[in-house]
């Protein structure tokens, strides 16, 4: 495994971008697979990582997306 660093500057860009629109889960798969290539981890510890960073730094919008999942799952 690398040493980890963080993440670069242009992705928490991106990130920002793309949870701030709405495309949370688009946000999601493009950490995920930062996560798997860039830092050579497993796929649980990889989601793990997406899940811990999304309820630090967007935590309104990881609760809204939550009842929004509820919500759509309830209705099936």
């Amino acid at each position: 495994m690398k040493d980890k660093q963080g993440l670069p500057e242009e992705l928490t860009v991106t990130l920002r971008q793309l949870v701030m629109n709405g495309h949370f889960r688009m946000a999601g798969t493009v950490l995920y697979v930062y996560f798997k290539r860039c830092w050579e981890l497993e796929d649980d510890l990889a989601g793990y990582y997406v899940v811990r960073y999304f309820a630090k730094y967007f935590p309104k919008q990881w609760g809204r997306y939550h009842e929004f999942q509820a919500a759509a799952s309830e209705q099936k």
